[in-house]
């Protein structure tokens, strides 16, 4: 594979890994050819095309070899086309014609009804609240009538994990396939029922923290939510290419650019604006001036110190997403009754500021008292080996100068390190769908299932 192919789909290895035991292609599957097609009735819906359309921006992060059969019209055609400069994956191809010969696909995504077990199928709809997926022999309701685009993103994840299941042959004691479900992302529970219709607007000053994986997930359904206020996105951090292959929003043209910028320039709108920063400084100088104070938080930074950070501005509501390499979950903070907040639930690990910095520099600790006096001979002769080469080119530098530098350099291995930790984009929207779920449930009044509880990865059916 070339280097640019390794970075995009890193994560997507390293997730196929973790399943290594027990599926039988974690280090080629995405070079595997896989099919999206779909039921022309279905795509008629507004669910039936936002499924279809996030199942495009899904598929292009799992495979290198997409082909979408296009059976929704031109104008459907030209929406698609919209979001291909977008993807950018080695090979892509959309297709008008009727008749394909479904031998060739190693997996097969349909946004419909039937089903088709003797292929390597996988049918997904959804209605109102509830997302349907079957990859047996069940076939799935086709009322799709009550819009709804959470439970659009939620079932095109659902489809996605089946897809991501048959490229990698994960074998069924591992995870089997779905057969018919209906999940609701309004109960929580098993069940094929659409629920109460969308809220006509939602009132809120918001603020989302993080603008990776689960951020553009979130982004991508406040795109389409009634939200009357202001939003701001903050996320200190560039996009790279590793990021290619988890953020469903962004394509090459947007590497090296700020995350959180990115993500706002999407709306077009004055009211949403990104702040290239860490949450610590956005509270400290904006807060309360450029940025309203928010009614609801939407996190999906997977850091400790920045959710903290996140709890001492005590909105009403903070909604925590959260990802593992085949799960998801959400939990709630609300203001007022007496359920654990941010602060209580992510505590930081006690350690002492020199025994860090002892770490950092591998300089012992008794030799770091005097900060300011100039790193000599002697330090670097009692530091641990491997850092002594990095430490001879600062000799006579003050250790808190010393220090600074270690940090700095600390920090971007670990911005680096994190584009390699299992994650893929279907886990990470599957999350961001009930982030936003909550996010709605909240504002139109209706009592949640959740409190604090977190909903992990029912679903996905890979734990």
């Amino acid at each position: 594979m070339s280097k640019p192919t390794d970075l995009e789909f890193s994560r997507q290895v390293a997730t196929a890994a973790t399943l290594s035991d027990k599926a039988e292609d974690v280090l080629h599957f995405f070079q595997k050819p896989v099919l999206l097609t779909g039921e022309s009735e279905i795509l008629a819906t507004a669910n039936g095309r936002n499924c279809f359309i996030d199942s495009i921006r899904l598929l292009a992060r799992m495979t290198e070899d997409l082909t979408i059969q296009v059976l929704g019209g031109r104008e459907f055609q030209r929406a698609i086309e919209e979001i291909i400069p977008k993807i950018r994956i080695k090979k892509i191809t959309i297709t008008l014609e009727p008749k394909l010969d479904l031998t060739e696909f190693k997996a097969i995504l349909s946004v419909g009804t039937r089903s088709n077990p003797d292929l390597p199928w996988t049918v997904v709809n959804s209605n109102g609240w509830t997302a349907r997926v079957s990859s047996g022999a069940n076939p799935l309701s086709g009322d799709c009538s009550q819009d709804n685009p959470i439970a659009a993103l939620a079932a095109a994840c659902l489809g996605v994990a089946e897809i991501f299941k048959r490229l990698v042959g994960l074998r069924p004691e591992r995870g089997a396939f779905q057969d018919g479900l209906c999940f609701s992302l309004y109960t929580y529970e098993i069940e094929n029922n659409p629920g109460p219709s969308l809220p006509e607007n939602l009132k809120s000053d918001l603020l989302v923290v993080g603008a990776g994986a689960i951020g553009n997930g979130i982004v991508r359904l406040l795109q389409t939510m009634p939200i009357e206020g202001m939003i701001s996105i903050v996320h200190r951090q560039i996009y790279s290419e590793e990021n290619l292959g988890t953020c469903v929003l962004i394509g090459r043209d947007d590497l090296t650019k700020p995350k959180a910028k990115i993500l706002a320039a999407l709306f077009a709108k004055d009211t949403v604006r990104g702040f290239d920063e860490d949450v610590q400084k956005l509270i400290s100088k904006r807060l309360g001036k450029e940025v309203p104070y928010p009614d609801v938080i939407l996190n999906g930074l997977d850091d400790i110190e920045a959710r903290r950070h996140v709890q001492t501005i005590w909105p009403g509501l903070v909604i925590d997403g959260a990802i593992g390499a085949v799960s998801c979950e959400v939990s709630l903070h609300p203001w007022g009754p007496d359920l654990s907040c941010l602060m209580c639930d992510f505590e930081l690990p006690a350690e002492s500021a020199v025994k860090k910095e002892s770490a950092l520099t591998g300089i012992p600790e008794e030799r770091l008292a005097d900060l300011l006096a100039p790193l000599t001979e002697d330090d670097i002769f009692s530091a641990v080996p491997e850092k002594r080469q990095w430490l001879q080119k600062r000799i006579g530098m003050q250790k808190c100068s010393v220090i600074s530098e270690a940090e700095l350099e600390s920090i971007a291995q670990a911005e680096h390190a994190e584009g390699f930790e299992p994650s893929v984009a279907f886990v990470a929207c599957l999350s961001a769908s009930m982030v936003v779920a909550e996010l709605v449930r909240y504002l139109g009044r209706r009592l949640s299932k959740l409190d604090t509880n977190s909903m992990s990865s029912l679903a996905l059916n890979m734990a």
